[in-house]
């Protein structure tokens, strides 16, 4: 019954309040999500349980509960991890009740926000943004930007911005062509793993082909309850894209957002579609180090495609390839989440500082911006020195990629 709710879901973003009531009486409310939710570990509090929050949903939903600061608080602590899903043995869908509380209860509203989403939603705005982020850094002024402006403290050290080409040509015999989505922050912070990810398709003879009109995948609309913006970006993307080819995500956040709103789509993260190819007349260079891997929630819980990021570095003569510990715990970034709860973000950032403190990490793989950038915010306050990159970026550099498409 749920499948068909869950296809209007997908087309309108949102599940009617009949459906959520129905979805959210699915919860038995057996526990088994408990040591599973980063909140209730934190907190041990109920209402900042996965089965507690549904029945909060439910409440606020029939009435029976008010739609106050105390119920968007704890709708708000919510990571969006999603870890609960894969421990429900009645298969909730809690992104579905969370994404549809958030849209009908919990909408975020302000000047800023409103500002802020035509640079979200169009690429070129994007760019003229990180053009003078550029310049401030190669100026060595982007001390004086993270003085007026906090949010700057988590930008790391961006290339120059990227004018991208619409077709990017297989080098070798032709195996055949994918769509690449470039995200909205990966585009614009991290375009050197988007250009590696274009380097090593290349190399394995596919076509990458670049949507000039794709946009962001929605996920920060949603997560701020924006319903009516993430739809149009949704609508967006889904005509923006050939259905006929995979599309290839980078972030596994914005893979999830994909998976979850365009259904109709081929969507597939990078180091699953990677390892599915042919690699028999490819040299990878050996790399003696231990590489520590990051699993981000979206990847794991949503693409369920974390273990192929394993076996994508074990492609790598001599490396080894170590899982970080605590990997099923959120590290608290989830997209603005860092930003708009940064008490909890930090909280569980700790664990994955003492992590790699403890594990002495130098090079760390994680496959979503997002936890990279809180990640690496958190060692430079506390002056650890680790290299974090995406882990098509490590196994491209060991194929001869230098940085230039």
């Amino acid at each position: 019954m749920f499948r068909r709710q869950r296809e209007a879901y997908n087309a309108n973003m949102k599940l009617t309040l009949k459906e959520l009531i129905v979805e959210a009486d699915r919860c038995v409310a057996c526990g088994l999500c408990l040591p599973h939710c980063p909140t209730y570990r934190k907190t041990g509090s109920e209402a900042d349980s996965p089965r507690g929050r549904i029945q909060l949903m439910r409440a606020v939903a029939q009435d029976i509960l008010p739609n106050n600061a105390r119920f968007n608080e704890h709708i708000d602590l919510c990571l969006s991890c999603r870890s609960c899903e894969n421990a429900c043995p009645n298969s909730v869908n809690y992104g579905a009740l969370m994404d549809t509380s958030r849209a009908l209860f919990v909408q975020k509203k302000g000047v800023f926000l409103s500002l802020t989403k035509p640079f979200v939603r169009y690429r070129f705005l994007t760019k003229a943004l990180t053009w003078p982020i550029w310049l401030m850094q190669q100026c060595k002024l982007d001390g004086l930007l993270k003085h007026f402006s906090p949010v700057a403290k988590l930008l790391p050290s961006i290339e120059k911005p990227t004018s991208w080409k619409p077709l990017y040509s297989a080098t070798t015999d032709k195996k055949g062509d994918v769509s690449l989505f470039l995200g909205c922050a990966t585009s614009a912070l991290d375009s050197q793993t988007l250009k590696a990810s274009i380097y090593l398709l290349n190399k394995l003879g596919f076509t990458v082909h670049v949507p000039p009109r794709q946009t962001c995948c929605g996920s920060i609309a949603r997560q701020m309850g924006d319903a009516n913006e993430a739809t149009k970006l949704t609508t967006l993307n889904q005509s923006s894209f050939d259905q006929s080819m995979p599309i290839l995500t980078i972030a596994s956040g914005c893979g999830a957002g994909l998976c979850d709103y365009l259904p109709m789509h081929k969507i597939q993260d990078i180091s699953a579609f990677l390892i599915n190819c042919d690699w028999s007349d490819i040299s990878v260079n050996s790399m003696s180090e231990r590489i520590f891997v990051q699993d981000p929630c979206t990847l794991r819980n949503v693409q369920k495609s974390h273990s192929a990021v394993y076996a994508l570095l074990q492609k790598i003569p001599n490396a080894e390839i170590i899982p970080l510990a605590g990997n099923s715990q959120c590290c608290g970034g989830a997209g603005t989440y860092m930003l708009n709860q940064a008490y909890m973000a930090n909280n569980l950032l700790n664990d994955k500082l003492t992590a790699i403190k403890t594990s002495n990490v130098a090079i760390l793989a994680t496959s979503n911006i997002g936890c990279s950038l809180h990640i690496a915010n958190g060692l430079r306050e506390q002056n650890l020195t680790v290299s974090i990159l995406h882990p098509v970026q490590i196994i491209a550099t060991q194929m001869g990629y230098s940085g230039v498409i």
